[in-house]
């Protein structure tokens, strides 16, 4: 197992700011997102771009910015439990840069002047699909606006509100747990989920087990 220094919490400003795109992404891409796509590990986590790390997990929050010992993305590389154990472990030297970029605010360009939000509206596939009886559903905000999330039957009835208010601009993630507004449980089969938050409206599938 290895460790990374406690004093990197206190020193990471020292050091010049990491560059997600150029240092941290790559650390990924050769060692992670092989599992990590489109949510297929274990633990629903992605790992393919920015937005993705950035979403929570099916566990809680990958990544918290300014505190590399609460986010789970380090928990899991520097425990050793990922990559999988078939595979080499980053070195610490990784680990360490991954800890120093979360806690400089995780951002993913250079300034910490700069606030980073999603650049476009997008609804994300549940996951899992199917499921049973907790699924994920995760979208983007470019910007603050109402947003409506809704769960529909096939025949078009509304089975459950997730989100109705005004939300702000970010990467964001909610669960449904298969019951309706009555917080009874519903039945197996397939349902729609539509996000509509400003102009925006989309709409995807997902399917229920039992």
């Amino acid at each position: 197992m290895k460790k990374v220094s406690l004093l990197l919490v206190f020193i990471s400003n020292l050091f010049p700011q990491v560059d997600y795109n150029t240092q941290i992404q790559p650390i990924f891409d050769n060692n992670c997102t092989s599992c990590h796509i489109y949510g297929n590990a274990s633990g629903g986590s992605t790992l393919t771009s920015y937005s993705s790390v950035m979403t929570n997990s099916n566990s809680g929050a990958s990544v918290v910015p300014g505190d590399h010992a609460s986010s789970l993305l380090w928990q899991r590389v520097n425990n050793g439990s990922m990559p999988p154990q078939n595979n080499p472990d980053l070195s610490a030297d990784q680990i360490n840069l991954i800890a120093q970029w979360i806690d400089q605010g995780a951002s993913l360009q250079l300034s910490k002047d700069i606030n980073i939000y999603p650049q476009k509206h997008i609804i994300h596939q549940n996951y899992p699909n199917p499921f049973n009886p907790i699924t994920s559903l995760r979208y983007d905000l470019p910007e603050n606006e109402m947003v409506n999330i809704t769960i529909f039957d096939m025949m078009g009835r509304i089975v459950k509100t997730l989100v109705n208010s005004s939300q702000t601009a970010g990467y964001k993630s909610i669960q449904w747990n298969a019951t309706n507004n009555r917080n009874e449980s519903v039945s197996a089969g397939l349902y729609l989920y539509t996000i509509q938050a400003g102009k925006f409206r989309q709409t995807k599938k997902m399917m229920l087990l039992k």
